[in-house]
């Protein structure tokens, strides 16, 4: 099984995977720090389901962007097992699994987090039946400037943490453990164990 880790927002999410099927899923929703919480969870999770660590063929985690404090944890329990457990390592970008959730809508999708300091992380994506093209970078705008751009009707905004409204905007209330997951899998994201690092997009 593959376990997947979101930790990008106020929303703490696990999933145990096999194959295409979801086995089992819990989503802890503001919770105190992820680091005093991730492996414990992860734990509590294995015992609830009656499975042992040694089942995990993979682990696949959110890097970002988002909270780069709960990133930071995710990434790095998720490598911790990886290295522990010798065994591949995937990842997810948030803006990716936001367009993944909704691919079936076959339209083009604007997906943007709230990034703090008045501004938003956002990307641009073309959607099929069963899978997503970047078209942008991502980029990091102003809110109010994100705000006041004139999408398209027929463009999909999906939004998180984010005030705005609209016929064709959605906003976000889910963690994204298992949508990243499939995401990965099927586009292959498997990670350098020693490079990879959460998505930070503001000069450190």
């Amino acid at each position: 099984m593959i376990l997947s880790i979101d930790t990008f927002s106020e929303n703490l999410g696990i999933s145990l995977i096999d194959g295409h099927k979801l086995v089992a899923k819990n989503v802890y929703h503001k919770v105190k720090p992820f680091s005093e919480l991730l492996l414990e969870k992860i734990d509590s999770m294995f015992n609830q389901f009656g499975y042992d660590p040694s089942v995990l063929y993979a682990v696949c985690v959110n890097k970002g962007p988002g909270s780069y404090t709960g990133l930071r944890v995710g990434v790095t329990v998720a490598k911790t097992l990886s290295y522990s457990l010798n065994i591949p390592i995937y990842s997810f970008s948030s803006l990716e699994a936001m367009a993944f959730k909704y691919r079936h809508c076959k339209k083009r999708v604007v997906t943007a987090i709230n990034a703090g300091k008045g501004e938003c992380y956002i990307s641009e994506f073309e959607t099929g039946i069963s899978e997503i093209k970047p078209i942008s970078d991502i980029k990091l705008v102003k809110i109010s400037q994100f705000k006041e751009n004139t999408y398209n009707k027929e463009t999909l905004i999906i939004v998180k943490n984010i005030d705005i409204s609209g016929d064709n905007v959605i906003s976000l209330v889910d963690e994204l453990s298992t949508e990243g997951a499939f995401y990965a899998l099927k586009e292959n994201k498997r990670e350098d164990l020693f490079r990879l690092e959460p998505v930070y997009i503001r000069p450190l």
